[in-house]
C-alpha cells in the first residue's frame, strides 16, 4: 500500500470513526511529512483535547505552527511540551530556537545550556550558543563555542564559517583565512566564504588573488551583487576596461538592470573620457536610487559637477551601447 492509499485508507476510517485516535494521530504525522501543515494542525488540536498531558503532541503542534510562520504560538506549544517532558533534548532545542526567533536571546541561551548540560557533546547547541554570543559582541566567549561545536563535528562549517567572520572582525587575518579554507574544503559551493577571502586579499592588497576568490563567488553565486561590484572595481583598477564591461554584463543579465549597474558602468565612461554617456550612467544610476547601494548624494554631486554635452540629441540606453561599441 503507497502513501496516497494510507492516507485515503485512514481519512475514511476517521469519517467512520472521528473517535479513532491512533488512525487520527497517524494521519497527523503524515501530513505534517507531507506539507498539508494545516491540516495536521487540525488533527493534533482535536487529539490534545483528548490528550492534554501528552507531551508529543504539543512538540508536533509546535513544530505545525513554526512552518506556518506562527512564532509566538509555536513558543508556547514548545513551552508547553518541555513543561511535561522536561529532560526530552529535541523539546528543549526546538523551543531555545523559537525563543530565538522570537527575539529572547536570554532566554534561548539558557534553554541551549540547559541542552548540553543533558548531551555535553551536542554541537547544534555549542553552535548556537555561539551565535548569540556573537550577536551579542561577546567575541571571546563566542570563539570558544565554535570551537566546541567543531571539536564535537568538525564538517560543521557554518560554524567555521562563524568563526572565521570572529576572527576577521577581530583582526585576526591570518585565523579567518585558515578558517574560510577549510569551509570551502567542507563545502565547495558556499560562496560567502569565497568573498569574504576576496575581502581579505583586497584588503591586503593583493588584488590577484582578491580577483580570483571573488570570480569563484559569482561562479558560485551569479546573484550576488556585492562580488560584482568589488570585482567591477578591482578590473577598472587594473586598467582592464574591457573585462569590467564583461562582468557588469553578466551583472545585468542575472540581477537585471540597477542603480549600482548604471553607477559603475559610469566609471567606465568617464575613464573613456565619454562625458555624454557617463553623465547619462549618473543620471540613470540616480533615476534607479532604489537600487543604488552607493552614496546617493555623492552620485548626485558627481552629475551636478558633469558637463552637459550638447552637440548632438543625447541616445537613448546609457551603458546599452556599450554592448555594441566595445573597444576592439
Amino acid at each position: 500500500m503507497n502513501d496516497v492509499q494510507r492516507f485515503e485508507n485512514l481519512k475514511k476510517t476517521i469519517e467512520d470513526d472521528p473517535t479513532n485516535f491512533q488512525a487520527r494521530r497517524e494521519i497527523a504525522m503524515m501530513c505534517l511529512d507531507m506539507g498539508f501543515d494545516t491540516m495536521a494542525l487540525k488533527h493534533l488540536n482535536y487529539l490534545v483535547q483528548t490528550f492534554p498531558n501528552d507531551a508529543n503532541l504539543y512538540f508536533n503542534i509546535g513544530i505545525c505552527w513554526e512552518k506556518l510562520k506562527q512564532f509566538k504560538f509555536a513558543l508556547n506549544s514548545y513551552k508547553k511540551a518541555v513543561e511535561l517532558k522536561e529532560d526530552e533534548p529535541d523539546f528543549i532545542y526546538n523551543l531555545a530556537l523559537a525563543y530565538e526567533n522570537s527575539g529572547q536571546d536570554d532566554e534561548a541561551l539558557m534553554q541551549f545550556k540547559r541542552l548540553i548540560c543533558l548531551e555535553t557533546d551536542d554541537s547544534n547547541s555549542f553552535f548556537c550558543i555561539g551565535c548569540i554570543l556573537a550577536k551579542k559582541g561577546d567575541f571571546e566567549n563566542a570563539v570558544k563555542c565554535f570551537k566546541k561545536a567543531i571539536e564535537y563535528n568538525f564538517g560543521d562549517y557554518f560554524a567555521h564559517f562563524h568563526l572565521a567572520n570572529i576572527y576577521h572582525k577581530t583582526g585576526e587575518i591570518d585565523k579567518a583565512v585558515e578558517e574560510y579554507k577549510k569551509v570551502i574544503q567542507l563545502s565547495g559551493d558556499y560562496s560567502w566564504a569565497y568573498f569574504n577571502l576576496g575581502q581579505i586579499f583586497y584588503e591586503r592588497g593583493d588584488i590577484e588573488n582578491a580577483v580570483i576568490m571573488l570570480n569563484l563567488t559569482v561562479e558560485k553565486n551569479p546573484k550576488d551583487r556585492e562580488a560584482y561590484k568589488l570585482l567591477v572595481q578591482l578590473y577598472i583598477k587594473l586598467n582592464d576596461i574591457e573585462t569590467a564591461q564583461s562582468v557588469l554584463d553578466e551583472m545585468k543579465e542575472n540581477l537585471g538592470e540597477n542603480g549600482d549597474f548604471y553607477f559603475l558602468y559610469s566609471k567606465i565612461y568617464e575613464i573613456k573620457k565619454d562625458l555624454k554617456k557617463y553623465r547619462k550612467c549618473l543620471e540613470m544610476a540616480l533615476n534607479n536610487e532604489n537600487t543604488l547601494s552607493f552614496d546617493k548624494f555623492a552620485v548626485m554631486k558627481e552629475f551636478k559637477d558633469c558637463p552637459v554635452i550638447e552637440d548632438e540629441p543625447e541616445k537613448e540606453g546609457g551603458p546599452e551601447e556599450a554592448e555594441e561599441e566595445k573597444d576592439e
